[in-house]
C-alpha cells in the first residue's frame, strides 16, 4: 500500500509522486491562528511544519528514527540528518524535505510532492511562515530552490 503510494510517475512537464499528503491526524485541533504545544508521536509540537513533515515521511515509508527529541526545529533537520549519515544537498527530489533554515526564528520545512524541469519543485506543508491564518495546510507550486536545502531520507526497510 505504501509501495504504491509512493509510485514514481514520469513525464509531461514534471516527475510527480503520489505521496499521501492528506489526512495528518492533528488537523482538526490545529488552531487557525496561535501555537498550539501539543507534542506529537515523533516528539514535536503538533500543527508545525516539522510535525506535518515529519507525519508525513512516516506515512509515506520513510525512515523516522533519525528524529532527535529537541533538536528538531526546522533550520536543524540538515544538521541531524547528517549526524545520521542521511544525505542532504540542493537538488529537489519527489520525497525530500526541503528546508528553509533562514525562515523566521525556527526555520521551515515541507515536503517535496514534484519536480519540474526547471528546477522548481512543488510542496505540502503545514505552518506556512507569514501565511494569514497561521497552522493550516497549504500547497505551494513552481517553488524555487534558492536557499534550499533538502534531506533525502531513504525508506524504512
Amino acid at each position: 500500500m505504501v509501495a504504491a503510494a509512493a509510485l514514481l510517475l514520469a513525464g509531461g512537464a514534471h516527475a510527480q509522486a503520489r505521496l499521501v499528503t492528506a489526512g495528518y491526524p492533528y488537523a482538526s485541533s490545529c488552531p487557525q491562528a496561535g501555537k498550539r504545544d501539543d507534542v506529537d508521536r515523533w516528539k514535536m509540537n503538533t500543527c508545525n511544519c516539522t510535525s506535518y513533515a515529519a507525519w508525513a515521511l512516516w506515512r509515506n515509508g520513510y525512515r523516522v528514527d533519525w528524529f532527535v527529541a529537541g533538536s528538531m526545529d526546522a533550520w536543524n533537520w540538515p544538521n541531524v540528518a547528517r549526524g545520521h549519515r542521511i544525505p542532504v544537498g540542493s537538488t529537489a527530489r519527489v520525497g525530500a524535505v526541503a528546508v528553509w533554515p533562514a525562515w523566521g526564528r525556527f526555520g521551515h520545512v515541507a515536503v517535496v510532492t514534484a519536480v519540474h524541469h526547471d528546477g522548481s519543485f512543488d510542496v505540502a506543508e503545514y505552518n506556512l511562515p507569514g501565511s494569514d491564518p497561521d497552522f493550516l495546510f497549504d500547497r505551494r507550486t513552481a517553488v524555487s530552490p534558492h536557499g534550499v536545502t533538502f534531506v533525502y531520507v531513504p525508506r524504512r526497510s
